[in-house]
């Protein structure tokens, strides 16, 4: 997936119009609020054991490089940018107590009662996205951004009643968010987002049928420096 996505950033940048296009390259600072529901059934009974919603705060930080097409003369503009969070962060975790019946042999319920865990770390985290906008009197240029996401995910699950099991994923969502622009000179900018990203369902199966899912979403305000040529 992360192929085809830079494949495609370097298709659509190279076949814009040179002579209509400012290219912009620059660093984002992030300050985020991860919100999770994270559900499993423990005993692989059918039913769900346990639902816990978790909130994390986290601060990130990423380098992105755009292509803007102006619309002519007028005051509306194209942007479209790539950006990419270097490194990996441990994106969330839970755990919980529990007790279950197939830790085991059958018997008197319950058996045995342990601690519950799991994460999940995040890795070359990449936003594909386009950013329609408006240029005011003022020079502020409003835009929204609407963005596809893929990461690299290492999902793990501790459970008391199955081994312990770690799995590699593909973490895919979208973005949408809205913000202001304002270029001084000719060349440096800053740029400041408000954006929610909904990821995709991620679930990881132990060697007991215990099924773990989380559903993700991440809110988060950005600050952006930049220099355009």
């Amino acid at each position: 997936m992360k192929k085809i996505l830079l494949g495609l950033a370097c298709v659509l940048i190279y076949i814009m119009p040179a002579n209509a296009a400012t290219k912009s390259i620059g660093i984002t600072g992030i300050a985020a609020t991860i919100d999770s529901t994270v559900t499993d059934d423990i005993d692989s009974n059918g039913t769900i054991n346990t639902t816990k919603d978790i909130t994390n705060d986290i601060g990130y930080g990423s380098i992105f490089f755009e292509v803007t097409n102006e619309a002519g003369s007028g005051p509306g503009s194209l942007t479209f940018g790539i950006d990419v969070v270097p490194g990996s962060a441990e994106l969330d975790a839970r755990s919980t107590t529990q007790q279950s019946c197939k830790a085991k042999a059958a018997g008197a319920c319950p058996q045995t009662s342990g601690t519950n865990k799991g994460t999940v770390d995040l890795d070359r985290h990449i936003t594909v996205y386009i950013q329609p906008g408006v240029t005011m009197d003022n020079g502020v240029t409003l835009f929204g951004t609407l963005g596809y996401v893929n990461a690299d995910v290492e999902a793990g699950v501790t459970s008391i009643s199955s081994t312990n099991k770690t799995e590699d994923l593909s973490l895919n969502g979208f973005k949408l968010g809205a913000g202001v622009k304002k270029v001084f000179g000719n060349s440096l900018f800053v740029k400041a987002e408000y954006a929610v990203t909904d990821y995709d369902d991620i679930s990881v199966t132990t060697s007991n049928n215990t099924k773990v899912t989380a559903d993700i979403d991440n809110t988060a305000f950005a600050l952006s420096i930049g220099k355009q040529f």
